[in-house]
């Protein structure tokens, strides 16, 4: 019933109309469109189809039951069309910014779209990173912070996606962190998940279908559990190895990624969850690379940098055992296993770039003595 008046409330903001204005286009009062929106009641089934023909939708969308895939649809394109942003020779700012501008555009055309809203605030978090730390387009960054705010606060109250609502409660927190305003970073941190109370529901869920169905299924639970938990734990390494790369002593620094990377290699002895160490494994060599550059020790730099690329390698050979049998690929959903597909060569080299990119950004004198140290390298 919510998930009705949310659509029908939806549909009719899109077109413009106010509550008053459909009610009279289907003979009922504006009292009966705001208990229909409001969940509280729901309308004659002989008013579903001139209800639909006036908001332009079907019937079926009226009810979600074309809102999942057409959501999919929508969020593999966006996705990919990040990805291509992501995967330019831009610095890591402008593509920032190019991801907002597109994102703003297509928010213009579709305010009502929670995919986009998701992917906006999201990206606009990214941006905020490079307002805060560089006073990057400071002139310009008002209007995507307050769209980001204003939408993002309206998918977390209308929206019945969690995974999404979630998503732009971490992106709002962020957005504040770096406008300073902490109190409200807190008020959207408090609304997420923790693993401080340690009664989350992969700490029982397992067991209960164990008993309630059988071991297999038992399995497939807890390896979705442990693949959660693997994502969690390394975000939390890799989020401190950040902060630490810039602004502790780089000794410790790499002592500490170094600590993280021998957990990502405990985690990956279970082949489940090697792909959700990926993306982690990567950004932590880079920010091991950073500190390393700070300390001016470029043979620590290389060594770690040829790691990289055989922890990469790695990476790629399983992903193409994954996708080479039918059984392996039935473990992961379609968003993995499209990240395991776009794991190319030629993705591979490009991230390799992408760090190396980062470094000269950074400081370019010590990226070339880096440079320097990695050639000789390869002459020995």
């Amino acid at each position: 019933m919510i998930a009705l008046g949310n659509n029908i409330k939806a549909a009719r903001k899109k077109l413009g109309l106010t509550q008053e204005e459909l009610a009279y286009q289907i003979g009922v009062t504006s009292q009966a469109v705001s208990r229909w929106e409001s969940g509280v009641g729901m309308p004659d089934i002989s008013l579903v189809v001139p209800l639909a023909q006036v908001l332009a939708i079907s019937t079926d969308a009226l009810f979600g039951l074309e809102q999942t895939s057409q959501e999919e649809a929508d969020y593999i394109e966006i996705k990919n069309h990040l990805d291509e942003i992501n995967h330019s020779n831009q610095a890591p700012e402008q593509r920032a910014l190019q991801a907002c501008h597109y994102l703003y555009d297509l928010l213009s055309r579709s305010p009502s779209s929670h995919v986009i809203s998701c992917f906006y605030a999201e990206s606009t978090a990214n941006l905020s990173r490079y307002v805060h730390f560089q006073g990057y387009i400071k002139d310009e960054w008002p209007k995507f912070r307050d769209t980001a705010l204003r939408y993002g606060t309206n998918l977390i109250r209308f929206c019945e996606n969690k995974e999404f609502v979630e998503r732009a409660h971490y992106a709002l927190a962020w957005i504040y962190i770096h406008e300073k305003d902490y109190v409200s970073a807190r008020e959207h941190i408090s609304t997420l998940p923790s693993v401080g109370s340690n009664r989350l529901q992969e700490s029982i869920l397992a067991q209960l279908t164990f008993l309630q169905y059988d071991m297999p299924d038992m399995k497939t639970v807890l390896r979705k559990n442990l693949q959660n938990f693997t994502r969690a734990l390394n975000k939390e390494i890799l989020y401190a190895m950040e902060c630490f790369a810039y602004n502790d002593k780089p000794e410790a620094a790499v002592q500490f990624g170094l600590w993280g990377l021998d957990i990502i290699q405990v985690l990956s002895k279970n082949p489940d969850l090697i792909s959700f160490c990926r993306g982690f494994t990567r950004d932590l060599y880079k920010y091991i690379l950073q500190a390393d550059l700070r300390a001016e020790k470029y043979d620590d730099a290389v060594r770690h940098f040829e790691e990289l690329k055989e922890a990469m390698r790695l990476h790629f050979e399983h992903y193409q055992k994954v996708l080479g049998t039918d059984e392996e690929s039935s473990k992961y959903n379609s968003r993995t296993l499209r990240n395991m597909r776009s794991y190319t060569t030629e993705f591979m080299k490009e991230k390799q770039q992408d760090i190396l990119n980062h470094l000269e950004y950074q400081d370019k004198g010590k990226f070339q003595k880096f440079m320097d140290a990695l050639k000789q390298s390869a002459k020995n």
